[in-house]
């Protein structure tokens, strides 16, 4: 796959790179990012929600919808950065933590040098929960969501439509996303595209 086809593919998020599927605590390994952010948005994401911290219950069911939450606001947050294509990802921290954190910030960056903007949106057409361990320091759970982005195109810089360059598989990409409770609230930390795609069509 081309860059390109994999960023379309996870949402416009993974470039070239991935994580493991099992979320980390750490928040400090991040992709770099070298480039100049003086020139960039510093206007909010509004797509990321205020978060609503709270302590986490034993109710497993409970804290998968939290971490589900949190899933889906990052690939919401994921449209709206590539849809405004002005480098801005302020808010992100909120819901996002180390590598995932870095890798939208990076995302955020690399559109606005390059130009592109996304039109059309992301949609989630199913989330389901591979591994829970509240019990773990911090506690963690793993998501597979299922993403339909047939509807999502990519403008260059010069407006020209880039979607026969598009990763288009034909249905919704699997996605596996890693949750670590920290600071009383559910961060996506890590992120991966399994070798195997079983989402059912849209």
């Amino acid at each position: 796959m081309t860059a390109l086809a994999i960023a379309v593919a996870t949402v416009a998020i993974v470039l070239t790179n991935s994580t493991p599927s099992a979320p980390t605590a750490s928040s400090t390994e991040q992709p770099a990012d070298s480039g100049d952010d003086s020139d960039t948005s510093v206007s909010p994401l509004t797509s990321v929600p205020t978060p609503a911290p709270g302590p986490m219950s034993t109710n497993e069911e409970s804290e998968v919808q939290r971490a589900t939450a949190s899933a889906d606001a990052v690939i919401a947050a994921l449209d709206e950065i590539s849809q405004r294509g002005d480098g801005s990802a302020v808010g992100i921290e909120s819901i996002a933590t180390g590598w995932v954190l870095g890798e939208l910030q990076s995302h955020a960056r690399e559109q606005f040098d390059l130009g592109y903007k996304q039109v059309g949106s992301a949609v989630v057409t199913s989330v389901t929960p591979t591994a829970v361990d509240l019990a773990a320091t911090p506690a963690t759970i793993t998501l597979k969501v299922c993403v339909d982005v047939s509807k999502v195109d990519v403008l260059d810089a010069s407006g020209n439509s880039m979607k026969n360059s598009l990763y288009n598989p034909g249905r919704p990409v699997a996605h596996i996303y890693g949750a670590v409770f920290e600071n009383d609230t559910w961060k996506i930390s890590s992120h991966d595209i399994p070798d195997i795609q079983d989402c059912p069509a849209a």
